[in-house]
């Protein structure tokens, strides 16, 4: 691996780690940039690489998975909450939903995973 490469992933770790805290602090991009001195514009570019670079692990895995349905169990009513319901796959990437998930939970999980593809 050559430098360039290094140093663009390292950047990306570096990058992916801030989007995350601003993502999870409950503020707004600008106030959460304002209080850690962090240029917007600069937020927004960092955001659109760490985007793009998921985007495109997404596409390269896609392309090397045989096109193939993938099954899930799903357990009726009568278990307990804590068990999980059904599992989504795509690639190497799963999510699992209980049973007794709140709707919006399923409903903002769902919409997440459309942008990110």
């Amino acid at each position: 691996m050559n430098m360039k490469k290094i140093s663009h992933e390292m950047n990306l770790q570096k990058w992916t780690q801030i989007v995350e805290e601003c993502r999870n602090s409950g503020k707004t991009a600008v106030k959460w940039c304002d209080e850690n001195d962090i240029n917007i514009k600069t937020y927004y570019y960092w955001q659109r690489k760490v985007l793009n670079a998921v985007c495109n692990e997404l596409a390269i895995a896609e392309n090397n998975v045989e096109k193939s349905p993938a099954f899930s169990e799903i357990i009726l009513s009568g278990t307990r909450t804590s068990e999980v319901a059904i599992t989504l796959t795509l690639n190497n990437i799963s999510v699992q939903i209980n049973n007794g998930a709140d709707g919006s939970v399923i409903s903002q999980t769902l919409r997440v995973l459309r942008n990110i593809c």
